[in-house]
C-alpha cells in the first residue's frame, strides 16, 4: 500500500512538473522552473523510495519483470533528465531547457502508464535470476539505458524544432532534401500516434475480454490516454501554425547547438554503461547460468544491435564531425531499439530471456 502512494505521488509531481514547465517556458520565468525542477525531484524521490520499499520486501532489486523494469526506468530517467539539465547555463535568464524537463516528466508519466498494464505482483526470482550478477548486468544496462533515454527525449525535440523553423542543419549538407523531411515528420508525429493506437488497441481488447475495470485501466484510460492525445494534437496543431510560431519556437526552444551537445554527452555516458552491463557482465552471467558466454538469443542479439547502432553515432560524432538532424534521428533509432531489446524481445520473441515477460 505505501508503495503505491509513493508512485502515486511521484505521478502527481511529474503531471504538476510537466504543466509548470509549460508556464515557464512560455512565460519566460525562471522562478517557475525552480520550482518545477524541486517538484520533480520530490517525484524522483517518492518513485526511488517505492522501488526501495519493493526491494526491501522482495529480496532482490526490482529489475526481474517487465512491471519492475518500466518502474526503474521511468525513474532513472528522470534521476539523469536532472543531472543533464543542471549546470551554469540553465542559470540564466530565460528557461529553455524547461522544454526537456517538461518532456522528461511526460516521458516518465507514459512508462509509469504503461508499467500498470503489467502485474506488479512480487514473486520470488526463478533459478536463472537468483545471482548477485543480476546486480550488476541489469543495473548497469538499465542506467545506459536511462542515459539513452535521455538522447531520445532531446533528438525528438530538436528534430521538432528543426520542423517547426522549417531549418535542418548537418555537416552532410543534404539535410533539406524531401527524405529528410519526411523522416523527420514520421518520427515527431509517426511515434505518438502509434503509441496512441497501441494503447487505445489495448484498452479495448481488455474491455473485450471481459476483464474489470482495474486500478490499471483506469490510470490508462482516464490518465494516459487522454494525456497522450493531448500532446499529438497539440504538436500537430503547432506544426500547423510553424508558420505563425517559428519564431516563438526559436526564441523559447534551446538552441540546436545545445541539444545537439547534450544528446552527445548522454550517448557517451550510457554506451560505456550499457556496453559494461548488458553485453560484458551479461556474457559473463550468461556463462555462470548457461554454461557459454554468447548463444545468438534473441535478446543477446539485439543488445549488439544497440550497440552497434550507438557506436555507429559515436563514430560519425567523433571522426567525421556529423552533428544535427540526421545525427538525432540516429540517436531515436538507437533508442527504439533499445526499446525493443528491452521489451519488445520479450513479448514477441521466445529465447533464453522470455520470463522477463
Amino acid at each position: 500500500m505505501t508503495e503505491t502512494m509513493c508512485f502515486t505521488i511521484a505521478i502527481i509531481c511529474f503531471i504538476a512538473s510537466f504543466v509548470m514547465h509549460v508556464l515557464s517556458v512560455a512565460g519566460g520565468h525562471h522562478k517557475i522552473r525552480k520550482s518545477a525542477r524541486v517538484i520533480t525531484f520530490i517525484g524522483a524521490v517518492a518513485a526511488t523510495g517505492a522501488l526501495v520499499l519493493r526491494w526491501r520486501e522482495s529480496g532482490h532489486p526490482p529489475l526481474s519483470n517487465m512491471f519492475e523494469s518500466l518502474a526503474t526506468l521511468a525513474t532513472m530517467t528522470v534521476w539523469a533528465a536532472l543531472f543533464f539539465s543542471s549546470g551554469k547555463e540553465e542559470a540564466e535568464r530565460k528557461p529553455q531547457l524547461g522544454f526537456f524537463d517538461g518532456a522528461a516528466n511526460i516521458f516518465a508519466v507514459l512508462t509509469f502508464g504503461i508499467a500498470s498494464l503489467f502485474p506488479g505482483e512480487i514473486k520470488p526470482l526463478i533459478p536463472a535470476l537468483q545471482s548477485y550478477w543480476l546486480h550488476l548486468h541489469v543495473a548497469f544496462a538499465f542506467i545506459g539505458e536511462a542515459c539513452f533515454a535521455i538522447s531520445f527525449i532531446l533528438s525528438y525535440l530538436l528534430i521538432f524544432r528543426n520542423l517547426m523553423s522549417e531549418r535542418r542543419g548537418s555537416a552532410t549538407g543534404v539535410i533539406e532534401s524531401i527524405a529528410a523531411k519526411s523522416i523527420s515528420f514520421l518520427i515527431v508525429y509517426g511515434i505518438p500516434v502509434t503509441f496512441l493506437t497501441f494503447l487505445i488497441l489495448v484498452f479495448v481488447k481488455r474491455i473485450q475480454t471481459g476483464a474489470e475495470l482495474t486500478k490499471s485501466l483506469l490510470i490508462l484510460s482516464l490518465g494516459i490516454i487522454p494525456m497522450l492525445a493531448i500532446c499529438t494534437i497539440l504538436f500537430l496543431s503547432l506544426y500547423l501554425l510553424r508558420g505563425v510560431l517559428g519564431d516563438y519556437i526559436e526564441r523559447f526552444a534551446p538552441s540546436e547547438e545545445r541539444m545537439d551537445e547534450l544528446i552527445y554527452r548522454s550517448i557517451a555516458v550510457g554506451f560505456p554503461l550499457f556496453t559494461v552491463g548488458a553485453l560484458i557482465f551479461g556474457m559473463v552471467w550468461a556463462n555462470k547460468a548457461w554454461g557459454r558466454y554468447w548463444g545468438w538469443d534473441p535478446k543477446e542479439t539485439w543488445a549488439l544491435i544497440t550497440f552497434l547502432v550507438y557506436s555507429t553515432y559515436l563514430h560519425l560524432r567523433l571522426t567525421r564531425g556529423w552533428n544535427g538532424n540526421w545525427m538525432a534521428i540516429i540517436s531515436v533509432v538507437g533508442f527504439l531499439v533499445t526499446i525493443f531489446t528491452l521489451f519488445g524481445v520479450n513479448l514477441l520473441l521466445s529465447g533464453l530471456h522470455s520470463y522477463a515477460g
